[in-house]
């Protein structure tokens, strides 16, 4: 019997950077954040192992976009699914998922837009039950289209990308990426854009070293500011972090930084959420030094999603028979993200305040300076939610010769 193909396509789009606001529905999605959160840690290694670039994913939207399709699975398909997503009770996940879909689709003063896409064959039919929990619960808008005319499918598909990511990822699929067998895309797309709480002052940004290595540094443009944060240490990791919210105070960029003689990698060996939500913190004056940096990841998650333990959704025996009646197996799966860290933003605020107090002797205040490897979260903390998660290993700009 012939098996049909999935092509499933994940797509992340970031610019600047974007604000969000909690609703008291945190209670509601414990369960799916700490399956997020489990599902992320052997996505991201599996990522990162032997890569000497930069690496950025998008938790959230892989987990998503594979719940989702788990409603259309069965058999040992199901059970892998389950495992690798870190829940048993598809049900009450999918209403976890629409709560929290419709917390951040509904957050003020940003510009947060979550859409799930599928495009279907023309005269391919889909189960009932499964097309109700697209459109219902993960809110997935439904098309028709006809994948045999191969330029006007890309055409169409990647116009939607670049819409929905307001004109941010484009060119996510080629025709290589469709032939006759092609018979389902399920995409997502998320763009973000917010302005930092504390906004990086542009006249105080100058070029500065950022240790790539031991041996090797370039010159990257480095922003400054001095304002209250939260930072802290975890000593059995040799690290720092410090938390740089954004305007909405919910949504923050957390960077964990390995001491000088720790290598990064030994930072992600030991990472999990459990010890940096537990690591004490202090509020106080910072400086910081962060650097600017922006890039386009296109990753072919295929291999990876293997290694964490999915692998029959992509064989012959796959069985997504709560899907279609027609044999089907996933692909391919991709997810592209574009990502940039500056010190803009659409809009400009101000204030004076006059008081008075109590004459202290000047303290000055504690230096946190990102001039090396590290990695970063982008976290929507009333959920503990991992947006985003990533490295930056080197930043492509001037080199500087190192200084004997």
């Amino acid at each position: 019997m012939l098996t049909q193909t999935v092509l499933f396509t994940i797509i992340r789009g970031i610019l600047a950077y974007q604000d969000m606001s909690s609703s008291g529905q945190q209670n509601d999605i414990k369960t799916l954040s700490t399956a997020c959160n489990k599902f992320t840690i052997p996505l991201y290694k599996s990522v990162a192992s032997n890569v000497d670039s930069n690496v950025i994913i998008s938790p959230w939207s892989l987990h998503m976009i594979l719940s989702l399709l788990s409603n259309g699975a069965g058999g040992f398909t199901l059970t892998q699914l389950k495992s690798a997503l870190h829940h048993d009770d598809t049900a009450s996940f999918d209403d976890e998922f629409k709560a929290l879909n419709i917390l951040l689709n509904n957050i003020k003063n940003t510009e947060l837009h979550i859409a799930n896409k599928m495009y279907v064959q023309d005269g391919f039919d889909l189960m009932a039950e499964f097309l109700g929990i697209c459109t219902n619960t993960f809110q997935s808008s439904i098309s028709r289209l006809d994948f045999t005319d191969n330029g006007h499918a890309v055409k169409t598909i990647n116009s939607w990308v670049e819409k929905a990511t307001n004109n941010k990822i484009f060119d996510i699929i080629s025709s290589d990426d469709i032939d006759e067998d092609t018979r389902i895309m399920l995409i997502n797309a998320i763009y973000f854009k917010s302005k930092w709480l504390h906004r990086f002052d542009e006249s105080y940004t100058v070029n500065r070293k950022f240790h790539v290595s031991k041996t090797k540094t370039s010159l990257v443009p480095t922003m400054f500011k001095e304002s209250k944060y939260a930072y802290g240490e975890i000593p059995t990791w040799h690290t720092s972090f410090i938390e740089i919210p954004y305007l909405n105070q919910d949504i923050a960029m957390i960077i964990l930084l390995p001491d000088r003689e720790t290598e990064l990698q030994i930072l992600e060996n030991n990472f999990n959420w459990e010890t940096l939500a537990e690591a004490p913190r202090s509020t106080d004056e910072v400086a910081l030094y962060l650097p600017k940096f922006k890039f386009e990841i296109t990753i072919d998650l295929k291999d990876v999603l293997r290694k964490i333990g999915l692998n029959t959704m992509f064989q012959d025996d796959a069985d997504f028979t709560r899907l279609s009646s027609i044999p089907l197996k996933v692909s391919q799966v991709l997810q592209k993200i574009f990502i940039e860290i500056n010190e803009e933003g659409s809009e400009a605020a101000a204030a004076t305040v006059a008081g008075m107090r109590m004459r202290r002797m000047a303290v000055l205040p504690m230096e946190f300076m990102v001039d090396r490897p590290f990695l970063f979260v982008i976290e929507h903390k009333p959920s503990r939610i991992p947006l985003f998660f990533g490295s930056v290993r080197k930043i492509d700009f001037l080199e500087a010769k190192d200084e004997l």
